[in-house]
């Protein structure tokens, strides 16, 4: 595990604080719950005492007014009370785990989408599905770990109590197994801890490398290379199903342990009274009680075992999910929040229209150099004025894509500012959103869905879906698909070429009607002639434009085209103007063709 990981791990607050919080979130469902539960654990205390009075009738020593009648009514009621409160504690524990496993996914998701869009996450995808989905299932379920400890605890400490009362020197024997127990449970707590990481990283890389076949799909099929990627895949497996075989035998281990110290105790115990027995200071009654309370108490013994560990391991969960809150206080992990479980949340608010119009957008030595590297921009200063086309050129690695990323606010900027209208940009990630700006990358991500879904995302289609698709020059492929704007396009549009995944996103960006549109590279994947008609509509529409573009025809049209190397901004000025300045670009387009 990294530094970063450690230092986030050790920072993080006890996990019994993580636990009262989501308590707190919905305590009746988890009192209701906990109250079910503790009569499920502690019924088993009264078979004993019955045993006992059933045999102390039988013998006749019966207490004043018991018989045999008396006994089977108290079983029966108690059996009856037993089954209403299982399936109340069932139907309140339902309630409250779903609602706390929610509210640690909703406090993960809420805290990515609060991060700058580039560097949300500082894992894998892989990693982030599985921190969302597999650890909040594991923080939930440890909820119950509260109420089952209090039973086991109220249980030994009750049914110890009885047999002390009936013999104390046999009684002490089942200490010992207890005492043991709790030992071995704290001698292997670093172990568990190590080993659960283990299986939960392995997992998280199973499922990154799932996720990266699907989007890479059409990329394998076309370099023939199915058979290394499933190579690839069984060899992840392969790590996760040691790791899980590992995690899996030491929990059975630790269990085997513990049960077997527990049946060992009380054997012994048993062999003790058995020679009381012979001397007659022994009861039928009591044994039934000792026969009956001993092994009880006993396998809780083992179960208290079970909890510690369960609790040591649920500590990964825990600080798995912190990690994944990138510097948000770890405790934000569990604030309150508003679930809708019950009925649909209320529908997303439409934009509202931008009060002030777009003038001018302007950045001042603005600089973001990635984490260990010298890759990033750096003292990086320009100016766009509404109606106007930047384009942003340069070879690969000279910093293009860096520059868009942290003018939006998708790469935390480490010095420099960002002005709109002249106005200072505090928090770009949340001001840089439609119909400000709208963006789309080189390699956009679409959902699994319909086009038109993708399209919209959740906006009125007012018309606006027609322009947005008219702009994209999507009428051609759409005359393809028999569904046309229906279409289901698969996961991450797999259904889809390249080109039409880029102008799916490009008709995306246009639906939101921006006043700054932000495209790196956007016709990469395209034809000459649909690259040709989709820049032309781009420019009929007179928006303002900052584009990252290699294509002589694009930069003729802009009004400043911006030439990067090694994280700076080289030379600016017309195309023309840089062709005649700049021996760089002259070098790569001066003897075009006209």
């Amino acid at each position: 595990m990294s530094a970063k990981t450690d230092a986030v791990k050790t920072a993080a607050p006890p996990t019994l604080k993580f636990l009262a919080r989501l308590i707190a979130y919905s305590p009746w469902r988890y009192l209701l719950a906990a109250l079910g539960w503790m009569v499920f654990h502690l019924w088993p205390l009264l078979p004993g005492l019955l045993g006992k009075a059933l045999f102390d009738v039988l013998e006749g020593r019966a207490t004043l007014g018991f018989t045999v009648w008396t006994v089977v009514a108290i079983v029966v009621a108690a059996g009856l009370a037993r089954s209403v409160a299982i399936l109340g504690a069932t139907v309140a524990w339902a309630g409250w785990y779903l609602r706390a496993r929610g509210l640690v996914q909703h406090n993960m998701l809420h805290r990515i989408f609060r991060r700058p869009g580039a560097s949300a996450t500082s894992g894998s995808v892989g990693e982030t599905v599985s921190t969302v989905r597999d650890d909040s299932d594991a923080i939930a379920m440890m909820g119950g770990w509260g109420f089952d400890m209090l039973s086991a605890l109220i249980f030994a400490g009750g049914g110890l109590i009885i047999l002390l009362s009936v013999d104390v020197q046999i009684t002490l024997v089942v200490m010992v197994p207890l005492a043991l127990v709790l030992a071995l449970a704290q001698l292997a707590r670093a172990k568990a801890y190590k080993i659960r990481e283990q299986s939960r990283a392995a997992t998280a890389q199973v499922t990154g490398t799932i996720g990266e076949i699907v989007v890479a799909v059409r990329g394998i099929k076309a370099a023939h290379k199915e058979q290394q990627v499933v190579a690839r895949l069984r060899e992840h497996n392969a790590l996760r199903k040691r790791a899980m075989i590992r995690d899996k035998v030491q929990s059975l281990a630790l269990d085997s342990v513990f049960n077997s110290t527990a049946s060992l105790g009380a054997g012994l115990t048993l062999l003790v009274a058995a020679g009381q027995m012979r001397t007659g200071e022994f009861t039928i009654g009591d044994f039934v009680l000792f026969s009956t309370y001993l092994m009880q108490v006993s396998d809780y013994t083992g179960f208290m075992g079970y909890l510690v560990r369960t609790y040591q391991q649920s500590g990964v969960a825990f600080s798995r999910a912190v990690s994944l809150l990138r510097g948000a206080p770890p405790m934000s992990l569990v604030d309150r929040a508003e679930l809708h479980l019950r009925e649909d949340p209320p529908p997303a608010p439409v934009p509202a229209p931008v009060q002030e119009p777009f003038r001018s957008l302007e950045i001042r030595s603005l600089s973001h150099v990635f984490p260990d590297s010298t890759q990033g921009v750096r003292d990086v200063s320009l100016e766009l004025r509404a109606g106007t086309v930047t384009v942003v050129t340069g070879e690969v690695g000279s910093g293009k894509t860096t520059l868009l990323r942290a003018v939006l606010g998708l790469y935390e900027r480490q010095a420099g500012e960002v002005l709109w209208n002249g106005k200072a940009v505090d928090s770009p990630g949340e001001f840089f959103v439609p119909p400000r700006v709208a963006y789309t990358p080189q390699n956009p991500a679409l959902l699994s869905g319909t086009i038109r879904e993708n399209v919209l995302l959740g906006l009125p289609d007012d018309g606006r879906l027609e322009r947005a698709v008219h702009t994209a020059v999507m009428e051609p492929d759409l005359e393809q698909f028999d569904e046309g704007l229906e279409t289901e396009i698969g996961v991450r549009g797999v259904r889809l070429s390249g080109g039409q995944v880029q102008r799916t996103a490009a008709a995306r960006m246009f639906a939101r009607e921006p006043e700054l549109l932000v495209m790196d590279d956007l016709s990469s994947a395209l034809d000459v002639e649909t690259e040709r008609e989709l820049w032309q509509r781009v420019f009929a529409t007179g928006a303002t434009c900052l584009a990252v573009s290699h294509r002589p025809a694009v930069m003729e049209r802009a009004d400043q085209v911006l030439l990067m190397k090694d994280g700076r901004i080289e030379a600016r000025g017309t195309f023309a103007e840089l062709l005649a300045n700049s021996p760089e670009l002259r070098s790569r387009y001066g003897r075009r063709k006209e």
